[in-house]
């Protein structure tokens, strides 16, 4: 067990371990999502000419190494964790209207829809929930992609994601499919990052989420499978079935992110999921160096990651 003090030199190895996962949670992340963010609504890359560089590009002409709103809204999450040392909503709901106004290249349209509300001056749950009930049917991947944080925040306290990652989720995507994704994929890194053996990472999140998402525990199902069934959508389902067959099915960092950001459709942020769970699993040391060096502000993510082990080690 780690203290609840800076660490002692019998505790650096330890220390240096979880160091390792947090840094390729964020890092995984931004990586992804700038490796993914150029093949966003393109077809699937043909056999021999996988993309496997930052190149820049797509619709949005990203810079080399450039993400995008998965990333730029985790940020969000991260810093208000950073602030305020406690999880809050309101501020994280502030802050991604202060994002909103600052004219992103891409802004979700049902996160669009919910922030504009926000910003004038309705209140996050009154705005999620309106834009909820305007479409009910609408279970998009906004609110998976940038969860992540949490659960570095809350690594020492799984218990605790169960009951605050559908909130997280809440701020901008209410359907039940999104919250409980969330809930997923936040108690399966943290486990991760306990070092847990990926199978019973999977068992831990997969009981978190049991007899309240029938449809997203057949997915998870699905994701053991020799293949891939799920197509790259947007529909919170088919991204988490996606991302979460490439993690379990690749031997690196590398394989993981490299055949789920090909798959074309929404590369970037398939790409950033799988990259925070495969960083949580790998680690930043499994994470290509040419990755490192390329991503954008990579510097910073690594020093958010290592605030937020911190911060979470003496709370």
């Amino acid at each position: 067990m780690l203290q609840d003090t800076p660490p002692k030199m019998s505790d650096l190895t330890e220390y240096s371990v979880l160091q390792d996962r947090f840094r390729g949670v964020l890092v995984g992340l931004a990586i992804g999502d700038a490796l993914g963010g150029p093949l966003e609504f393109q077809p699937p890359s043909q056999d021999g000419a996988f993309v496997t560089e930052m190149i820049g590009g797509g619709w949005q002409q990203l810079q080399p190494g450039e993400w995008t709103d998965d990333t730029a809204m985790s940020l969000c999450v991260t810093e208000s964790l950073l602030v305020k040392r406690v999880f809050d909503p309101d501020d994280i709901a502030g802050r991604f209207v202060e994002w909103l106004k600052s004219q992103p290249k891409d802004i979700g349209v049902h996160t669009n829809r919910v922030l504009q509300s926000i910003a004038a001056g309705e209140t996050w749950e009154t705005a999620s929930l309106q834009t909820h009930e305007m479409q009910p049917d609408d279970a998009g991947n906004g609110s998976l992609m940038r969860c992540a944080p949490l659960s570095l925040f809350f690594f020492r306290h799984p218990e605790f994601l169960s009951e605050l990652s559908p909130i997280l989720s809440r701020i901008t995507h209410a359907h039940p499919d999104c919250e409980q994704a969330c809930v997923f994929v936040n108690v399966l890194i943290s486990a991760l990052l306990h070092g847990v053996r990926t199978v019973d990472a999977i068992e831990s999140a997969y009981e978190a989420i049991a007899g309240v998402a029938p449809e997203l525990t057949e997915r998870i199902g699905r994701a053991m499978g020799p293949e891939c069934a799920a197509q790259p959508t947007g529909w919170v389902l088919d991204t988490l079935e996606v991302s979460l067959w490439h993690f379990l099915h690749a031997e690196s960092f590398e394989e993981a992110i490299v055949k789920c950001i090909n798959l074309g459709g929404d590369a970037d942020t398939i790409g950033a999921i799988t990259g925070a769970i495969a960083g949580a699993r790998f680690g930043y040391s499994g994470i290509p160096s040419r990755w490192i060096a390329a991503v954008r502000n990579g510097q910073s993510l690594k020093e958010y990651a290592d605030r937020l082990l911190e911060l979470a080690c003496t709370s």
